[in-house]
């Protein structure tokens, strides 16, 4: 299944990535080879389940970013 296997891509990157890192969906979308249509509905159900949060950057807040939460990388570590 595509989405899983994207999915999958995407948890990785998120991974690698440092504690309290801020993830771009550009970033993300090349990172993990996924298309924008594909990536921002993984995006709002990871932050749905309060693994990612989301903010704004300042002070324009024309640019969306996403934090790993603590939770969220115990989750996803898991195999």
């Amino acid at each position: 299944m595509r989405s899983t296997r994207e999915m999958r891509r995407l948890v990785t990157v998120l991974l690698k990535g440092a504690a309290e890192a801020r993830f771009y969906p550009e970033d993300l979308r090349r990172a993990a080879q996924v298309h924008s249509r594909r990536l921002y509905p993984m995006l709002d159900t990871l932050e749905q389940r309060g693994w990612l949060t989301g903010g704004w950057d300042e002070p324009d807040k024309t640019h969306r970013y996403y934090v790993l939460t603590d939770e969220g990388r115990r989750e996803l570590a898991k195999p």
